[in-house]
């Protein structure tokens, strides 16, 4: 079920009567509204496909005995492997055996989620960092919790059983909160992501038959694309969490706004680095060990991130771009903190090296992302005839010339320069909320201002929303 969608409307409508009104039964009224909600994210999560829900049930079931087992005094460390296993079978069967084991069956919704969930539950419970849960309603809650059981942000225990086990009455702050954060996300994947998408879709579809200067400007956009693609799902998935009352906590802050890739990390799917720092980078040794075995670290944690991305080698790959980023930072801290590098020049370059990277993420394989990257390094090539033309034909028809070079792809283009200007839009309000979360900037305005703000926005979304939207947002099929 999609969030944008009729079915959602009705579903999360019927879903806040029924949550609301199982405040009038008194002292029963936070398992009502626990079972409510249950029922609730399982329907959403089935709505999918019914064959996705065993996997769900599955995986509840070894979070909640792992997690019994792990309060054991005896063989602990042998059932945290053992359950971790257990746990993670499914997920490694689906994403890396080869297609013949399982021809027949769809690789599950969302499993790469929740299954993390539950490794991170049953981890917490054995290093004492929680307590295993009795109750396995809050266990199956804590895995399928409708806003994040598809595509997160990933939860943490600690974190989000406590806010079952209270009452959730109706907060107009929440309710508004939640509301601006849903049609925020709205707006920047229906009119920014899936109009990139269009050009972006187009371009990679035929890199051979592409110049390098549309492949340049294909890649560039895709780092947007990708950004609000996502940020846009988790904004909305937390905007429905934050009208019922429950905090999911913030997956994106600015990442393309960051200095180095280390940064970038620290700001961008938050709650999946943070996971791979708690439950990888940690137990490797971190920044404890000495220095080329942090190296090691490092590259092994972002390999796990690459690997968990996908199963074909540009996954692989893309992981250790970052692995690399991140080691090369190391090493030369000492020389470019020497050298006094501007902040704005250590942005530009931090997003050139992760739009550098996302190449080998957009593309089928790697063939393809050689391809695309010859491409791109031949470009400026094509520029330099722009300057022999525009003394010969004039500027007005040397711009036509090059325009042409990224725009020849028909329907493909149409309205770019209205993305262009929505983008750029876009770009401003991420410089606006650089140092104030943006709820409170808006918050903070007169109510015309703000009023104004909400009619735009709700404008822009409605009139320029992409025609050729699917429903689909691309860390679904993670």
């Amino acid at each position: 079920m999609s969030f944008i969608s009729l079915s959602f409307a009705v579903f999360f409508l019927v879903l806040v009567i029924l949550y609301r009104a199982a405040i009038q039964f008194g002292k029963h009224s936070v398992l009502t509204q626990k079972i409510i909600l249950l029922v609730a994210s399982l329907v959403f999560y089935a709505w999918a496909d019914l064959r996705f829900v065993p996997f769900l049930a599955y995986a509840i079931a070894v979070s909640y005995l792992g997690g019994l087992c792990m309060e054991r005094r005896r063989h602990r460390r042998f059932h945290l492997f053992l359950f971790v296993a257990i746990c993670l079978a499914p997920l490694l069967f689906f994403k890396y055996a080869p297609r013949e084991f399982h021809p027949n069956v769809i690789f599950p919704l969302g499993i790469s989620f929740f299954t993390f969930q539950s490794v991170g539950y049953i981890a917490d419970i054995y290093k004492q960092k929680i307590t295993a849960e009795r109750n396995p309603l809050d266990v199956a809650l804590f895995v399928c919790f409708f806003p994040t059981v598809t595509s997160g942000p990933i939860q943490r225990a600690g974190s989000l059983i406590p806010q079952f086990n209270k009452v959730h009455g109706f907060d107009y702050g929440d309710a508004t909160d939640g509301l601006k954060l849903f049609a925020w996300g709205m707006f920047k994947k229906l009119v920014i992501a899936d109009r990139i998408a269009l050009y972006v879709n187009y371009v990679y579809g035929n890199v051979a038959g592409q110049y390098g200067l549309a492949l340049l400007l294909a890649t560039l956009l895709y780092s947007f694309q990708i950004y609000c693609d996502f940020s846009g799902y988790t904004d909305m998935a937390a905007g429905a969490a934050r009208y019922l009352g429950f905090d999911i906590g913030k997956n994106f802050d600015h990442p393309y706004l960051s200095k180095s890739v280390g940064e970038f990390w620290r700001r961008w799917h938050i709650s999946l680095s943070s996971w791979l720092r708690d439950y990888v980078y940690i137990p490797l040794g971190g920044s404890r060990v000495a220095l080329p075995h942090v190296y090691i670290n490092l590259i092994a944690t972002f390999l796990a991130s690459g690997i968990w991305h996908g199963s074909t080698w540009n996954f692989v790959i893309w992981g250790l771009l970052h692995g690399f980023f991140l080691c090369g930072e190391r090493m030369t801290k000492e020389i470019r903190e020497r050298m006094k590098i501007p902040s704005w020049l250590n942005v530009v370059v931090t997003f050139f090296l992760v739009t550098f990277a996302w190449i080998f993420f957009r593309a089928r394989n790697l063939a393809e992302a050689a391809a695309v990257i010859k491409k791109i390094a031949v470009a400026p090539t094509e520029i330099v005839p722009f300057i022999s033309l525009a003394k010969s034909e004039g500027l007005k028809e040397a711009l036509h010339k090059m325009l042409s070079m990224v725009t020849e792809s028909g329907g493909a283009t149409k309205g770019m320069a209205q993305t262009i200007c929505l983008l750029t839009s876009f770009v401003v309000a991420s410089l606006a909320t650089l140092k104030k979360p943006g709820l409170d900037l808006v918050r903070g305005q007169k109510t015309v201002v703000r009023w104004t703000l909400y009619l735009a926005l709700a404008f822009a979304t409605m009139f320029f929303m992409s025609s050729s939207y699917s429903g689909n947002f691309i860390y679904q099929s993670f």
